[in-house]
């Protein structure tokens, strides 16, 4: 009953050909780290004489192999696949080395058991402490480069001192870290493993010229080509090669990332911050973080309802974002955070000529200072002069309104709310020339933008000149 099939090892070394010889490392590497250890140093050696390179992992944990069967016996109960937080689930890692070794030697605290083309041989030697794995894998130049680069990537945990071939592999500094509600696996009470979700530590770091990963407490499982490596301390839910995850679970952690690591963006175009933001799940902040650092502080969202306010916030320097500028998701989000306001609400198109324009609030002449008089009257005059028709001046008190002056069908209204008292009281300045100017340019021209505008601009200002070279007297 308990020999239903046999494992063909020659089979499963096949089905691992085309993966990068680092697994093997990574597999055994993350035993020990999951062991009661201190210390694991790994050791890649060429063989004199053959084409092969001997891998040894040792470790000082106390207890070694609880039971050396494990080391050898395929989708055996894995003591670890109910600790979200230990590396463990199917119980392969050293199964997957014996497949493609050509000779193997494990050798802990409760024995010793030796692979060669015979077979497989136990032996009473038992070490004081720790356990040995040794290897011999047959191996390319190319491919043990790659292990070194490989090697590399690794984060080693907090208090296990690693070493790969005499080199204490030196632990990094993150440069953000949270804690997360996050998928992982684990087994329940019948050993099947369950999908489930749990708070967990997760560490960010900066990937120093290499290509941004996700890790699994530790080891390199798949490239994001993100910001950050980024450290999950449980178990990732991964596929059975351990080298990938889902969309989903991928979008999952650049979320959370975005939300913990807005205040150090530096570019908010790239594609995972663009997901994340598209993602419900993202905070109010790091959409705002994320807007701000893409469009700029004072950027404001197309108005359809109002043509010449989009145009206001253009001539004012202010980003005008499209719709096509974002994605539906990041749209409802920007909205939720109260960010990229619609320029009609930044920069209104006044309507006080329009039928449905709200009453101004227009101070009575008697109320008007000598220098509202003063300005006033130049201003009137300059209507005659530059649009050869008569012009209407009052002063309003709008604070609402974010201009000093608006123009419209031959009535020219001061804002002393944003002029303020001294635009007035300082005579004829060159600020009210330059209002002046911009205003009855829109007699001829609504569209701040346009070329149309431009000329007009050009146009009165030509005739300004004229006038003060004819009639000086004007300008007294």
């Amino acid at each position: 009953m308990n020999n239903w099939f046999d494992v063909d090892r020659a089979g499963l070394a096949k089905l691992m050909a085309g993966r990068s010889k680092a697994f093997i490392v990574y597999e055994l590497l993350q035993n020990a780290w999951d062991q009661n250890v201190t210390e694991v140093n790994v050791t890649l050696t060429p063989v004199t004489g053959s084409r092969d390179v001997r891998i040894t992992v040792t470790d000082d944990d106390p207890d070694g192999f609880a039971d050396l069967r494990d080391a050898y016996t395929l989708f055996a109960a894995s003591r670890k696949k109910d600790n979200a937080e230990q590396r463990g689930r199917f119980n392969l890692g050293e199964k997957l080395v014996l497949a493609l070794a050509k000779r193997a030697l494990i050798e802990t605290t409760t024995g010793t058991v030796e692979f060669d083309s015979t077979g497989r041989h136990k032996r009473q030697r038992r070490r004081a402490v720790g356990s040995m794995f040794e290897a011999d894998v047959l191996m390319a130049r190319a491919e043990l480069n790659e292990i070194d680069r490989a090697m590399k990537l690794l984060i080693p945990p907090d208090g296990i001192v690693t070493t790969y071939n005499g080199r204490i592999l030196e632990p990094r500094r993150p440069v953000a870290f949270f804690n997360e509600v996050l998928p992982t696996v684990v087994a329940d009470d019948e050993g099947v493993l369950r999908k489930t979700s749990r708070k967990t530590l997760v560490r960010v770091y900066e990937p120093g010229g290499e290509t941004a990963m996700l890790y699994e407490m530790g080891i390199p499982v798949v490239k994001t080509g993100d910001r950050y490596h980024v450290d999950v301390q449980q178990k990732i839910p991964l596929n059975m090669d351990r080298d990938n995850v889902t969309p989903a679970y991928l979008r999952t952690i650049r979320v959370a990332v975005l939300n913990a690591t807005h205040r150090l963006l530096e570019d908010a175009t790239p594609t995972w911050v663009r997901e994340a933001c598209s993602d419900e799940r993202v905070s109010d902040e790091a959409v705002k973080a994320a807007v701000t650092l893409r469009f700029g502080a004072n950027a404001v969202s197309y108005d359809p309802s109002d043509q010449e306010a989009n145009k206001r916030s253009q001539s004012e320097g202010r980003p005008v974002v499209y719709g096509g500028s974002l994605t539906g998701g990041e749209w409802e989000n920007v909205r939720r955070a109260g960010v990229l306001p619609t320029a009609g609400t930044v920069t209104p198109t006044p309507k006080p000529y329009s039928p449905d324009g709200d009453p101004l609030d227009v101070i009575p002449e008697d109320e008007w200072t000598p220098g509202m008089r003063q300005v006033a009257d130049y201003a009137e005059t300059m209507g005659n002069l530059l649009l050869d028709c008569g012009v209407d001046v009052l002063i309003a008190r709008e604070p609402d309104w974010p201009y000093g002056a608006t123009y419209g069908k031959g009535r020219l209204v001061f804002n002393l709310a944003r002029c303020g008292r001294d635009f007035f009281e300082h005579g004829i300045t060159d600020a009210v020339n330059e209002v002046l100017l911009h205003e009855y340019a829109h007699h001829y021209e609504s569209d701040h933008l346009s070329v149309g505008y431009y000329k007009a601009i050009c146009k009165i200002g030509a005739k300004m000149v004229r006038g003060a070279l004819d009639d000086p007297g004007l300008f007294q």
